[in-house]
């Protein structure tokens, strides 16, 4: 079993901002709180590699969304 760590660094959260509705922008929100539940509550089944895993995938998002 993986200890549990608070996993809080600084991820900034979504803020609600709204994008026009595409089925990418659906996908992409629908990720973006899936993971900023995940890290706010941290289930114990959350591994570090889950937590990695999510994390890479938030940043490829940031970066599109700049790029959009």
């Amino acid at each position: 079993m993986v200890p549990r760590v608070s996993r809080r660094k600084g991820v900034p959260r979504s803020g609600g901002e709204k994008s026009p509705d595409t089925p990418f922008n659906t996908v992409a929100e629908a990720f973006l709180e899936s993971f900023e539940l995940l890290e706010e509550y941290a289930p114990i089944w959350y591994t570090e590699q889950h937590h990695q895993r999510a994390l890479k995938a938030w940043r490829i998002l940031q970066k599109s969304k700049t790029t959009r």
